[in-house]
């Protein structure tokens, strides 16, 4: 499938590029605490990128991947995200052998050495489908 996302709208900092709302093809971002992922971007390569959001701080909360370390990285108020459950996210569809060529410039055991979301060929995370359908599930309840 052809990558769509938006543009890169500014750079981070530390050189990350930071995007619109949606990722490839319209879908919602499954972001980091500091609002970042491992994904395709606009030219089709994987990077680690952030994404913007409709809430504060509105791009990047912490300087990522997060690494379940984005609190330790705040000085009073604390902005991180709930993040993916995971020390990195990574954008369902993303294909391995793409993520591991990216990651191995910094660190060919990266994968080895910290826990990732489900994200190969899948749409969703099988954990975000289950959160989505716990809620409706509860939401029935509690409305009856």
């Amino acid at each position: 499938a052809e990558v769509s996302t938006q543009s890169t709208g500014g750079w981070a900092i530390d050189g990350f590029g930071i995007y619109a709302y949606q990722d490839i093809n319209g879908e919602k971002p499954v972001v980091d605490e500091c609002g970042g992922h491992f994904g395709p971007v606009d030219d089709g390569r994987v990077v680690y990128h952030y994404h913007a959001r409709a809430i504060v701080p509105y791009t990047l909360a912490c300087q990522g991947p997060a690494l379940g370390q984005c609190d330790k990285t705040q000085r009073g108020a604390n902005y991180c995200g709930s993040g993916c459950g995971y020390e990195g996210c990574v954008q369902p569809g993303t294909k391995k052998a793409d993520l591991e060529e990216y990651l191995a410039q910094f660190d060919d055991t990266w994968l080895d050495k910290y826990t990732v979301n489900p994200y190969s060929g899948a749409a969703a995370p099988a954990t975000a489908t289950l959160l989505t359908l716990t809620a409706s599930l509860l939401w029935l309840v509690i409305v009856q």
